[in-house]
């Protein structure tokens, strides 16, 4: 799953900030723990900074920059005029698509204040929806008591909110009003941190669940999100004795805690919710959990309450609770989501999933952790009996797709098949092996095809599927691929961050090399990359004064 996180103008381009931070901090430290996982979840998440003032940008790595608008504003911002923002966003909408088009999940996060965010919000989360993506809007209501924005602003902020609702698409919204405490009043650092903290920490347990979707239902997601009204996210760390289980003070703590944030607007009773629970402890604390969340929302025979789990195993500390409520607003049919499983493959949420599109056939984590080493055949087939594999009845896959997860669900005709492919007329199209080879789950079958059946492939892939010749840094040096060995490939794949393009012919020249030998790679045919585009009169201005 591809997940996207991105901010909308520079309230949004601040809070996303913050997050990306607490992701940092949450990395630096999973990576000592599980550097396997921690590399998962950095390669789940996507984010980028839109806005329409350049200045404003100037501090992020290129790659995370979406500048929109440029004839529109003169790359110098909207103007404190929300109109302006959702005109500059028509002008690049073609770039946001093909952005969105990429990803399954968006995460957006904007500010009500005075351009960009109010602006490009609404508008941002339909181009999702019109894109059957699944998206989760997090956008902050400026204060008008406090004087954070005039009237006409805070009217255009709730206008927004309205929006959102006639278009029955569920948001997080924050009230900056509850930021504000006279009996304990704070630096507005702090008073960011502790708004900005759960929805980091939320984001970290919900990421792990969507990334790979085995732990919960897609066709349950999609009437989690349906309808209008608000959602609420939170995150309590659960952090017992070593060796020793959770205390019920500690689980009531934190149910509680997870149950209870002053900075949302979340009026209704929860309806449809996702309970994500983490940690190394029996289901009789499990249980527990689940029971003090309940009680935590006043729960009873006749709530709406209907909460999904996950049970996120394997996820390294801090451990606790994750939940996203959704407020009951009635019962609504579920949406029509287009899930992308890895790249290129797709399930629809509220129809029977067709063939050839599979979920792996493992949760992620498992699939990482037992990955059959290169060049070793396994095939399970050659445990059963001879007559039993001769009584297979003939094949039927009209294309290698089918043939592929066909094997990957173990069926006996395709592992019968697995074993010589030298025969079959099952037609082998280059795109579809482009698309399949950088798939976790046709790893698994890489495995258990024969030699006959891994020339056949590799012919197709030398033959048909050109690469891209990206330049990329590798050391203090910048090269072509076509000039890095296997080795260096994994190095820049591991250690640099590149962009989407770039990863995408990055993964499939490291499965090669794992599953043909770094030999293979010799075979390939690279042609000219893009060219990178140009640097703007303004940052060639900034770089001259940043050297």
């Amino acid at each position: 799953m591809n997940i996207l996180l991105l901010s909308a103008g520079g309230g949004g381009g601040n809070i996303l900030r913050s997050v990306k931070a607490s992701f940092r901090r949450d990395l630096a430290v999973t990576q000592k723990a599980d550097s396997k996982y921690a590399d998962r979840l950095r390669r789940a998440v996507t984010t980028r900074f839109l806005d329409t003032n350049e200045f404003a940008l100037s501090d992020l790595p290129k790659e995370e920059r979406l500048l929109i608008g440029t004839q529109t504003t003169g790359r110098l911002g909207a103007r404190h005029n929300p109109e302006v923002a959702r005109q500059a966003l028509e002008e690049s909408r073609s770039e946001v698509e093909s952005l969105f088009s990429r990803h399954s999940i968006i995460i957006l996060i904007g500010t009500g204040g005075k351009g960009t965010g109010s602006g490009t919000m609404f508008p941002l989360a339909q181009i999702a929806r019109e894109q059957k993506k699944l998206v989760i809007p997090i956008f902050v209501r400026p204060s008008f008591e406090r004087h954070e924005v005039d009237k006409r602003h805070y009217d255009h902020a709730v206008n927004v909110v309205e929006h959102f609702d006639a278009a029955r698409i569920r948001l997080i919204e924050i009230l900056n009003d509850r930021g504000y405490m006279d009996k304990d009043p704070q630096a507005q650092p702090i008073v960011w941190e502790r708004m900005n903290l759960p929805i980091a920490r939320g984001l970290r347990g919900l990421i792990y669940v969507l990334w790979d979707l085995s732990q919960v239902d897609p066709s349950d997601l999609s009437v989690l999100f349906a309808g209008q009204g608000r959602l609420r996210i939170g995150f309590a760390e659960i952090d017992p004795v070593e060796g020793s289980e959770p205390s019920d003070a500690l689980v009531e703590e934190a149910a509680r805690h997870c149950c209870e944030n002053p900075y949302y607007a979340f009026h209704k009773p929860a309806g449809t919710s996702l309970i994500c629970i983490q940690g190394d402890w029996s289901n009789v604390v499990d249980a527990k959990i689940k029971g003090r969340l309940a009680t935590a929302l006043g729960v009873d025979s006749r709530s709406p309450y209907s909460p999904l789990y996950a049970r996120a195993v394997g996820t390294p500390k801090p451990w606790g609770v994750t939940a996203l409520f959704s407020e009951y607003t009635g019962t609504h049919a579920p949406l029509e989501v287009d899930w992308t499983l890895e790249r290129g493959v797709r399930t629809t949420a509220v129809s029977s999933r067709p063939l050839g599109e599979p979920l792996p056939a493992a949760p992620l984590a498992v699939v990482l952790e037992e990955a059959i080493e290169p060049f070793e055949e396994h095939h399970p087939e050659e445990d059963m009996e001879p007559a039993l594999v001769e009584s297979v009845p003939a094949p039927a896959f009209a294309t290698f797709w089918e043939f592929a997860v066909a094997v990957n669900r173990s069926d006996p005709t395709a592992l019968a098949l697995a074993r010589n492919g030298a025969t079959s007329d099952i037609p082998i199209d280059g795109s579809e092996m482009r698309k399949l080879v950088t798939l976790m789950w046709f790893r698994v079958v890489l495995a258990r095809l024969s030699g006959a059946w891994l020339d056949r492939l590799l012919n197709v892939l030398a033959e048909h599927v050109p690469v891209s010749d990206h330049l990329v840094k590798h050391g203090r040096h910048t090269k072509h691929l076509r000039e890095l060995s296997y080795a260096q490939l994994q190095e820049v794949a591991s250690k640099t961050l590149v962009t989407d393009p770039i990863r995408i012919d990055l993964d499939l020249l490291i499965t090669v090399g794992k599953f043909w030998g770094p030999d293979a790679l010799k075979r390939f045919r690279f042609i000219e990359a893009a060219d990178q585009q140009q640097l703007s009169k303004v940052e060639s201005l900034l770089d001259r004064f940043r050297s």
